[in-house]
């Protein structure tokens, strides 16, 4: 530890070093930007108007005399707070210090942009007054007002759509009048500008021109060839957008709609000439459908209107001023309520105050413009998904008897030359929201696992889960919506089948069906009064139905349950490992090597060659014999020949044994079954099954009547149609006396809780699976929404979830299936089973061993020659 002793002068000079040392540290950590803009209470706004001289001499008048004498007017009469500075400019190519507030240009369109590029660097708040088709600058950081004359909007309105990303299309069918093309010259142009800068996308475009002259059947006719070159395919719905600029709107929405070119994927602009007065939306749409996205474009502008520059100038300049008169009061109010040190650290930035003059001008014009906004044209889109469908909770009652009866038209917004499109809705709701989060009414049933309903004591549905429950739920966020559940059954009428076949289902059978329906939701559906029955449904004859099925959701497999082959006896277990061939040529070897032994031990050429222990036939049996047991022997031969022979057959014992032991164990691991139905045409050669069972109510009938499989058809002459626990008879089936048919789903479940009740595995599933039942939910007929449904769903299954919600909520494998089976075979300990055949061999050994005794015993008794007794005396 150190210590230092200072003096108080020497303190006070470190104390003011440390704090410069700390101010230059944050100083340089904490970067300051300092508001280097003076406020409106210390000092005038600049402004400067730039007049280009070329565009003076275009229009042929004094534009910049007329300027300083309407903006020198209105300072004088409204400038109530505040200063303004002003400097004139005659050309384009002024370059605006940072000093400068904002600036009025006059002039072309393309000098107006390069001037608003220019600005850009000073930050310069621009009001732009150009020529029309001319593409709008950014709306929040500048103004423009272009110069459009009446008639001639369509440029300046296609341009401002596709900058304002009003119509954000990248290929668009363009219907047109001859005469307002040839009126409008720059209209194609304006459509396919694109830029890089703006983030306006090119676009394709296709470009029809309707001739004028035709009239009545010849101009229908025109009309269809054109329209139906975009008609969709039957299964096939196309996303298509269509802008429509021709006096024959109403002809082109009657044809198109016999086209079936309304659809959800299809967008309709159309801009209407005639005055707004003498339009009706829903006249117009009077035949179409749901789930048509339409809008369009009325024209409001004024005839009697006169629109100039000087006035427009009068109007802008006014707009400023009232603008900086505005912010000077709030200034001076903010000002008076605190310190001048508060004041310095919160007033306004110069972006700030322009940010917020741009607003008052904007307000300010919308309230009190006349004459820069003569020319106006409203916009109205038509609200149409799921206003039939929708909860009666929150159904409208229908305002007209009509096709069109539940759509709802609102007003968007609107154009004009001088703010462009003000819009507080998007053109096509639908295409972005979809729904736009309204109650719809779906109707399902329990059927688990597809749709698991819980009800509280009231009868009231309090939880839905299940496959097609968790589908309804993505769908329902997918599209924005949401729903409200009604059960079929809790109707008052109670509903009947589909089919004619009586039905016997009871509940005590395992697993589901979703082949029949009950009649009672299918004509809930047929009402059109639901958006969608969530239920699990067979699509079987679609065309036939009175309703429409979606893309199939899931594909079930049918299969037959059997009992499970017996395993074969293992007590001949140590004979596995060769065939009948090998044993007996084991046998051969032996019986061969022996002799060849005795005869090379023979015939050694010296005495002392020849061992005494392989003297006989016997002795060199027993020694191939031991050799084969891998027990050695008590003799070895002396002669390089009788060791050859000894030596290869080592070898040829090596190679039986370890082959022997290698497959022992194989079999040991993997035990034999006896042959089993593994294939539905094997049935016939298993006498023993003598019943055949199918499940009531099953797409399996319906499909063995047009199938050419005599196997199908053969079973099901003979079949036993169940319907409850007691006709299915497992106990029969696991008896090996009968067989079933169902989906593999179901008969997992069966096996499944057998083998949890009983801790053994007595069935067995076939290994054919055939007749894949497509299932699926279901629409109304007359649903417009069917490919939206179906995009979803294909959607769902290319990300894995619905493959997923079928893992979680269908039988997964038990310890009977395959892997689990084989699981258990890896971990087989031996039992008594398997060691019986080595206790045989060894009861075989003792047999044969007393055998032989009581030979031997017959042998001396019978056969052996007596000697006589020796004397015990000799001579």
């Amino acid at each position: 530890m150190v210590s230092l002793l200072l003096c108080p002068g020497a303190m006070q000079r470190s104390s003011l070093l440390v704090l410069l040392l700390c101010g230059l540290q944050l100083f340089i950590l904490v970067p300051i930007r300092a508001n280097d803009f003076s406020s409106f209470l210390s000092a005038n706004a600049s402004l400067a108007v730039v007049v280009d001289h070329e565009y003076m001499a275009t229009h042929g008048q004094n534009i910049m005399a007329h300027f300083e004498k309407i903006l020198s007017d209105i300072i004088r009469e409204n400038l109530k707070n505040g200063g303004i500075n002003v400097r004139y400019f005659s050309w384009n190519s002024v370059r605006l210090k940072k000093d400068f507030l904002a600036a009025i240009t006059v002039t072309d369109c393309e000098n107006t942009w390069n001037f608003y590029r220019a600005t850009q660097e000073t930050s310069v708040l621009l009001i732009a007054i150009t020529d029309s088709d001319c593409p709008r600058l950014p709306l929040n950081r500048a103004l423009m007002i272009p110069m459009v004359d009446h008639g001639d909007e369509f440029p300046q309105i296609i341009l401002d759509a596709k900058v304002q990303q009003i119509l954000n299309w990248k290929m668009a069918v363009v219907f047109v009048d001859q005469t307002i093309l040839d009126e409008n010259a720059v209209l194609v142009k304006s459509i396919g500008h694109e830029s890089t800068a703006n983030h306006i996308t090119p676009i394709s475009l296709v470009l029809y021109k309707i001739n004028d002259s035709l009239r009545g059947q010849k101009k229908r006719a025109a009309l269809r060839r054109a329209l139906s070159q975009f008609a969709p395919v039957k299964h096939e719905e196309k996303r298509q957008q269509f802008l429509v600029v021709s006096k024959s709107h109403e002809d082109i929405i009657e044809i198109a709609e016999t086209l079936n070119m309304f659809h959800v994927g299809n967008q309709w602009m159309f801009f209407v000439l005639e005055q707004q007065s003498s339009f009706d939306a829903a006249s117009a749409t009077i035949n179409l459908d749901e789930g048509a996205n339409i809008a369009f474009a009325l024209n409001e502008t004024k005839s009697d209107c006169q629109d100039t520059l000087n006035c427009t100038i009068s109007e802008v300049s006014l707009a400023l001023v009232n603008a900086i008169s505005k912010m000077t009061v709030e200034e001076q109010s903010i000002y008076g309520e605190i310190s001048d040190e508060e004041w310095e650290s919160i007033r306004f930035t110069k972006q700030e105050k322009q940010a917020e003059i741009l607003e008052y001008m904007k307000d300010y014009l919308k309230n009190n413009s006349k004459c820069a906004s003569c020319a106006k044209w409203r916009v109205e889109t038509a609200i149409t998904w799921g206003k039939s469908q929708e909860n009666r909770k929150f159904r409208t009652p229908p305002t007209r008897d009509a096709k069109n009866q539940n759509f709802e038209f609102i007003n968007i917004g609107y154009w004009s030359p001088l703010l462009g499109f003000v819009c507080q809705e998007l053109t096509f709701p639908h295409i972005d929201h979809h729904f736009r989060n309204i109650t719809m009414d779906v109707v399902t049933v329990h059927n688990p696992p597809w749709q698991i309903l819980t009800r509280n004591r009231h009868g009231e549905i309090v939880e839905h889960k299940g496959i097609v429950m968790e589908i309804l739920k993505e769908l329902s966020r997918a599209l924005n919506f949401s729903y409200y559940l009604h059960e079929a059954t809790s109707w008052k009428e109670d509903y009947s089948l589909t089919t004619t076949a009586n039905s016997n289902e009871s509940d005590e059978l395992l697993g589901s069906m979703t082949y029949r329906i009950p009649y009672r939701l299918v004509e809930m559906v047929q009402g059109n009064q639901f958006f969608m029955a969530a239920v699990a449904a067979t699509v079987d004859d679609p065309d036939q139905k009175p309703y429409n099925y979606t893309q199939p959701v899931s594909v079930q497999k049918y299969t037959f349950i059997t009992r499970q082959p017996d395993e074969v006896s293992r007590i001949y277990l140590f004979m596995a490992p060769f065939t009948s061939e090998t044993w007996c040529c084991l046998v051969g070897i032996i019986l061969l090597t022996a002799p060849t032994l005795y005869a090379i031990n023979r015939l050694a050429p010296l005495q002392e060659m020849q061992i005494k222990g392989l003297a006989t036939m016997k002795s060199c049996f027993w020694y191939i014999f031991g050799a084969l047991l891998q027990q050695g022997g008590m003799y070895l031969p002396i002669a390089d020949s009788g060791r050859l022979v000894v030596g290869f057959w080592w070898i040829v014992v090596i190679v039986l044994v370890t082959t022997y032991c290698g497959n022992l164990v194989a079999f040991l691991t993997f035990p034999k079954f006896q042959p089993g139905v593994d294939y539905l045409n094997q049935l016939p050669r298993h006498k023993t099954i003598s019943q055949y069972g199918l499940r009531n109510g099953t797409f399996f009938e319906r499909y063995v009547q047009t199938s050419t499989r005599e196997d199908f058809k053969h079973y099901m002459e003979l079949a036993q149609i169940y319907g409850s626990s007691q006709d299915e008879d497992i106990e029969a089936v696991k008896r090996g006396e009968r067989i079933n048919i169902d989906w593999r789903i179901n008969l997992q479940l069966i096996v499944q809780q057998h083998f949890e009740r009983e801790k053994e595995c007595r069935f067995a599933l076939g290994r054919e699976s055939f007749v894949d039942e497509q299932i699926a939910m279901i629409v109304p007929s007359q649903s417009a929404y069917l490919h939206l449904i179906n995009s979803h769903l294909d959607r769902l299954f290319r990300m894995g979830f619905i493959e997923r919600w079928h893992q979680k909520n269908l039988p997964s494998a038990d310890k009977c299936s395959g892997k689990s089976a084989l699981r258990q075979v890896t971990n087989h300990k031996v039992n008594m089973d398997d060691m019986q055949g080595c206790f045989l061999v060894l009861v075989l050994g003792f047999g044969l061993a007393l055998t032989f005794v009581c030979f031997e015993f017959w042998y001396k008794r019978f056969y052996k020659p007596k000697q006589p007794p020796r004397s015990r005396f000799t001579a």
